[in-house]
């Protein structure tokens, strides 16, 4: 739906967490009256913590009782494209045998089991710490805007609509206004433990900084060159029994000759084509600019000469493998990094965006400790085979 944000951390998703500006409306004056201390984390094991279901097909959460119908009503966020969740279910039942279909479907059931347990534990552990904050006439309010919400935007105002679809997910507009005045205290939770207004120091913003920059703060550095290539399978040999390295060496001597006595670099690249197949030569040997650190051999050891020179400077010949070198330095910038003062509001967003999520992860460990006290594993299993059998055993239509 429009406001809900779903997080999934690990293999959990803790939602829906929406954040929604309404939400602001639950607290009222008494936020500012009223300082209750905060709960211990032991207390609030001592409230939250899960019952023992009191049958197989019931898991008690938080006080609060999930029962197998409440996975198969589909909620109002599900999309409306798909078929009703108990149809598929019924169709993979039909078409399945018990060990696929329990393979197949155990996955769906136990994350909307997860989903459940989510939005029960972050409700209750909402009232445990907002205590008398909370204004009941306030969150009433909020749950009735988000009814007013879903028939106007979602089905253009046609309340028979919006009650049919409410049908099919298994709720009514009771039902759907207390999931509502669930989502809100989970919001407000979420919302009140995030510390957004703790202002950032520049302490904090220096060090996290520093422990992304390289990532990505990163400027790579930049080399332009032009190069002269004398491949030594190229020379022209004055004898037959000379050596093609040595005549190679010799030839790029005689070029870096003629450039220390001011020919031009370019202009000598371009009249000794003969001696390379670099498509470049025709336009005086002259590379793009690019990052040295991406030259592969031979051409890295041009990045290890250009390290300490500067603009305008010439070396070689410098043997590679196969060849002689001679380069100039056109332009050249050393690796770096964007400034702190460039990034800080970035920075600073990342930090939050940090705190944010570590907010999410404490809440989500809470619901994983209730899945982990709640026999899960049971409830599915159970629920999962008697509907399989339920469906087998189901007269066929004539």
């Amino acid at each position: 739906m429009p406001h809900a944000i779903c997080r999934r951390i690990g293999t959990f998703v803790l939602g829906p967490i929406c954040l929604a500006a309404a939400v602001l409306m639950i607290i009222g004056c008494a936020e500012k009256n009223s300082r209750r201390a905060a709960l211990t984390d032991e207390e609030i094991k001592s409230h939250i913590y899960a019952q023992k279901p009191d049958r197989p097909d019931r898991l008690i959460v938080c006080g609060e009782p999930i029962t197998w119908e409440d996975i198969l009503g589909s909620l109002p966020e599900d999309s409306a494209a798909q078929p009703p969740l108990k149809e598929g279910f019924e169709k993979a039942a039909q078409e399945s045998s018990l060990l696929r279909f329990l393979e197949e479907q155990r996955p769906v059931v136990y994350q909307r089991l997860v989903n459940r347990i989510s939005s029960i534990v972050l409700a209750k552990r909402a009232r445990l710490e907002l205590g008398t904050k909370v204004e009941e006439a306030k969150l009433d309010e909020y749950a009735e805007q988000e009814l007013h919400r879903f028939i106007v935007e979602e089905h253009g105002g046609n309340g028979a609509e919006a009650d049919e679809a409410l049908v099919k997910a298994g709720m009514n507009r009771a039902t759907y206004k207390q999931w509502k005045r669930m989502e809100g205290l989970a919001d407000y939770l979420v919302k009140s433990k995030y510390p957004r207004n703790r202002p950032v120091t520049y302490g904090e913003l220096l060090a996290w900084y520093n422990e992304i920059k390289e990532e990505k703060y990163a400027r790579p550095g930049v080399l332009q060159l032009r190069v002269i290539d004398v491949q030594v399978d190229r020379v022209d040999l004055r004898e037959p029994t000379e050596d093609r390295v040595v005549r190679a060496r010799q030839v790029a001597q005689e070029l870096r000759q003629k450039i220390d006595a001011g020919a031009d670099f370019g202009a000598v690249a371009k009249e000794n084509q003969r001696y390379t197949d670099d498509p470049r030569a025709p336009q005086g040997g002259l590379w793009k600019p690019r990052d040295p650190n991406s030259l592969a051999a031979p051409f890295d050891v041009l990045a290890r000469q250009a390290q300490n020179m500067k603009k305008g400077e010439v070396a070689g010949p410098l043997q590679a493998p196969g060849r002689f070198f001679l380069m100039k330095v056109e332009g050249k910038q050393e690796r770096s990094y964007k400034p702190l003062s460039e990034v800080q509001e970035e920075v600073r967003k990342d930090i939050m965006d940090r705190r944010f999520k570590q907010v999410l992860e404490e809440l989500n460990a809470e619901v994983r400790r209730q899945v982990a006290l709640a026999d899960v594993d049971r409830f599915v299993d159970f629920c999962l085979r008697r509907f399989y059998q339920q469906v087998r055993e189901r007269p066929s239509a004539p």
